[in-house]
C-alpha cells in the first residue's frame, strides 16, 4: 500500500478463497519475511454463493440507469492505470463496432483514471460485450463492466438561460447531437454580422455605418468584398503556419480526434481570450486566431480532453454568439512542406508575380513525385541527397505523424518537388526501385498537386484561364446587373457584365441565376477570379466562378449541362469504344507497313 505522497506503508490487504487458507495465513503472525517480522491479523468472512462479483455502485440523485440493450453504452472501471484508449478499443471492439469511447484520463498527470464508457453502434453487441468481459482478466486487473447512467432532463433547465424555451430546449440539444459530424459547413464562411463587426474594427468606424443602406453602393456587394478581403487574410494567415487548406475540401476524409475548428467568433476576440476558454479543458498545443479574429484552429496535446472540450463548448454562448466547432481533417497541419514553399514569396501579390505564380503552378504539374515504401529511420537530408542527382528540387519531405509521446515519426512515405517536369522524369527513370536504407522505393507521380489545383467543391475540367470572361454560378436572384458590375470593377476595367433572364413576352422576368462577366484584361480576370472563387457570399449565397469560353452563350451552356447530368445510351457509347479500337488498329497497322 501506499500513501498520499507515494512511499509505501509497510502493510498490505490479502483476500483468500476459502476460510482454511485464512486459517493458515494467520499461522504466520510474527514469523520473519528477510530481516523484518511480519504481523498478520485479520478474520474469515462468511460470503453468499455469487457474492465474489456483486459490485454495485449507488446511483446518484440526478442519474438514472439505462438499459443496455437499448442504449448499447457501458461503463467499465476498474482498469490498469498503464493502459491506452486504443488497446481498451482492440478488446472491446471484438464484439462490435464501436460508436464512441470515452477515455478520461487526470488533468495533473495525464494518466488514466482507471474507468471508462464504451458505446456500440448496435445495442446487441453491448450485451454481448457485458456478458463475455465482465470479470474478464485485462492486464492483470479483472474488469468490472456496468450499464451506463444517464443524467436527467431537470439538469437542462439550470443549463438553459432565463425565459428560455422548450423549443430553444430541443433545439440546442439537437445543435449539439449533430455537432460532431464530420462537415457541417463552408471552412471558410463568414457570417454578415460578423463581417460587419471586422469591417467596422479594421477601419475605425461603426457598424451602424457599414451597414448603413442610404450611402453609396450596394449593401449587400459591401459585405461581399468585406469578406472576400477577410478571407483572403484569413488564407494568407493558416498558410503560413502550415495549415494544408486543400484537407477541409474533403468532406468524408477521417478526421482528427485533438485539433478541430472554432467559427463563428466575435470580432475583437484574442489569442488570451481562446486560451482562457479551452485551457481549463486540458493541456493546449498550438492556438492559431487569424488577423479578422472570426475563425481559429485549437490543438490539444491529449485526444481525450480535445473530446472533453468538444462535447461541453459546441453550440456554447461565447460573449454573445454560440460557438461553432468542427473537426480538423487528420492532415490539417503540413510538415516542412509550406515553410519551404511560402518563405520565398515576396510579399503582396502584382500582376507580374501573379504571372510568374501561374507559370510555375503550370511547370509544377506533373513535377511533384510521390515515394512509397521507405525506411522509417530514412530522414529528409538522406532523400534529398539521393533525389537532388536528378535536378534541382523545390521541396523534399517526409510525412510525418505524433506518436504517444509527442514525437514525430516518419509514416513510411514522402514527396519530392522538382522545378520541372523534365527532372521528375528523369528521377522515375533512374531511380525507380533504388535502394535507401534497405529499402527499394517506388515512384509516380504525385495526385496531390493536381488535386490542389481543384477549386474546393466543384471539380472544374476548363480550370486554366482561356480568355478574360468568366463565369458566374449561383447569383441571388435578387441581384442586380448594377450590383454584378460594383462587386467585380473593384479588381479591374470591366468589358460587359450580361445575366441572362428567362423566357417571357415582355424581357423583363428574372434571370437564371448565372451571369457572364467579361475583363477587358487577363490580368485583371486572373485577379477577380483569384480573389473571389474561395468563399463570397451575396445576398447569402456563395458564388461560384469558372472561366468561360469567348463564345460561351445560354445554349452552349444547356448542352454542357444536359451532357453531365443525362447519361450518354449506351449504344453510343459502344460505338464510340468500338471506334477508338479501330482507330488503335489502324494505327498499329500503318506503324507496320
Amino acid at each position: 500500500m501506499g500513501n498520499a505522497t507515494g512511499n509505501k506503508t509497510g502493510y498490505i490487504y490479502v483476500d483468500m478463497r476459502s476460510e482454511e487458507e485464512v486459517e493458515k495465513a494467520l499461522k504466520k503472525n510474527k514469523d520473519y519475511m528477510g530481516e523484518n517480522q511480519t504481523v498478520v491479523c485479520g478474520r474469515a468472512v462468511r460470503r453468499e454463493k455469487g457474492s465474489e462479483r456483486s459490485f454495485t455502485r449507488e446511483l446518484k440523485d440526478d442519474e438514472e440507469e439505462e438499459d443496455v440493450a437499448e442504449s448499447g453504452r457501458l461503463f467499465i472501471r476498474n482498469l490498469p492505470y498503464t493502459c491506452t484508449e486504443e488497446e481498451l478499443q482492440d478488446l472491446f471492439s471484438k464484439h462490435g463496432p464501436l460508436a464512441e469511447v470515452v477515455f478520461p484520463i487526470d488533468n495533473l498527470t495525464k494518466k488514466p483514471k482507471g474507468y471508462a464508457f464504451v458505446s456500440y453502434m448496435i445495442p446487441e453487441n453491448a450485451v454481448t460485450a457485458l456478458a463475455q468481459l465482465d470479470g474478464h482478466i485485462f492486464q492483470g486487473r479483472m474488469l468490472h463492466l456496468l450499464p451506463s447512467t444517464l443524467k436527467k432532463e431537470k439538469a437542462d433547465s439550470a443549463h438553459s438561460g432565463p425565459g428560455s424555451s422548450s423549443y430553444k430546449r430541443q433545439k440546442d440539444a439537437k445543435n449539439k447531437a449533430s455537432s460532431t459530424s464530420s462537415h457541417n459547413w463552408n471552412t471558410l464562411f463568414l457570417g454578415t454580422s460578423a463581417v460587419a463587426d471586422a469591417i467596422a474594427e479594421k477601419y475605425n468606424t461603426t457598424k451602424s455605418q457599414v451597414l448603413d443602406h442610404e450611402s453609396k453602393g450596394s449593401v449587400a456587394v459591401r459585405m461581399a468584398l468585406g469578406e472576400t478581403q477577410i478571407v483572403q487574410e484569413t488564407r494568407q494567415f493558416l498558410l503560413d503556419n502550415h495549415v494544408c487548406l486543400d484537407s477541409f475540401s474533403q468532406a468524408a476524409g477521417p478526421r482528427s480526434m485533438s485539433v478541430f475548428l472554432v467559427k463563428n467568433l466575435p470580432a475583437g476576440v484574442t489569442v488570451e481570450n481562446l486560451e482562457e476558454l479551452f485551457s481549463p479543458h486540458g493541456t493546449l498545443g498550438r492556438v492559431l486566431l487569424p488577423p479578422a479574429g472570426l475563425t481559429a484552429i485549437i490543438e490539444y496535446l491529449e485526444p481525450t480532453e480535445a473530446k472533453q472540450a468538444f462535447t461541453r463548448l459546441a453550440y456554447s454562448k461565447f460573449q454573445h454568439v454560440p460557438l461553432y466547432l468542427e473537426w480538423a481533417p487528420t492532415g490539417v497541419f503540413s510538415a516542412a512542406m509550406p515553410s519551404k514553399t511560402l518563405t520565398p514569396d515576396p510579399g503582396p501579390t502584382t500582376n507580374s508575380s501573379a504571372q510568374e505564380e501561374e507559370e510555375e503552378e503550370e511547370e509544377a504539374l506533373g513535377s511533384t513525385l510521390f515515394i512509397k515504401n521507405l525506411n522509417f529511420t530514412t530522414t529528409e537530408e538522406t532523400l534529398h541527397e539521393t533525389f537532388s542527382k536528378c535536378g534541382t528540387l523545390k521541396t523534399c519531405t517526409i510525412s510525418k505523424k505524433k506518436d504517444k509521446t509527442g514525437q514525430l515519426l516518419s509514416m513510411g512515405y514522402g514527396f519530392v518537388t522538382y522545378r520541372t517536369q523534365k527532372a521528375a522524369e528523369k528521377a522515375i527513370r533512374q531511380l525507380q526501385h533504388c535502394s535507401v536504407d534497405d529499402h527499394q522505393l517506388e515512384l509516380k507521380v504525385s495526385e496531390r498537386a493536381t488535386k490542389s489545383a481543384i477549386v474546393s467543391r466543384k471539380k472544374q475540367a476548363e480550370r486554366k484561364q482561356t480568355s478574360s470572361k468568366i463565369l458566374v454560378r449561383n447569383v441571388p436572384f435578387q441581384a442586380t446587373v448594377r450590383e454584378i458590375r460594383e462587386l467585380f470593377c473593384t479588381f479591374g476595367e470591366l468589358k460587359t457584365v450580361r445575366l441572362p433572364k428567362k423566357a417571357s413576352g415582355t424581357g423583363t422576368g428574372p434571370h437564371r441565376g448565372f451571369g457572364f462577366v467579361d475583363f477587358l484584361t487577363k490580368q485583371d480576370a486572373k485577379k477577380a477570379f483569384s480573389a473571389l472563387c474561395h468563399s463570397t457570399h451575396l445576398y447569402g449565397r456563395r458564388l461560384v466562378l469558372e472561366w468561360a469560353d469567348a463564345e460561351d452563350t445560354v445554349e452552349t451552356l444547356r448542352r454542357k449541362t444536359a451532357e453531365h447530368f443525362h447519361e450518354i445510351p449506351k449504344k453510343k457509347r459502344k460505338a464510340e469504344v468500338m471506334e477508338g479500337i479501330m482507330e488503335t488498329m489502324e494505327a498499329a497497322g500503318t506503324e507496320d507497313d
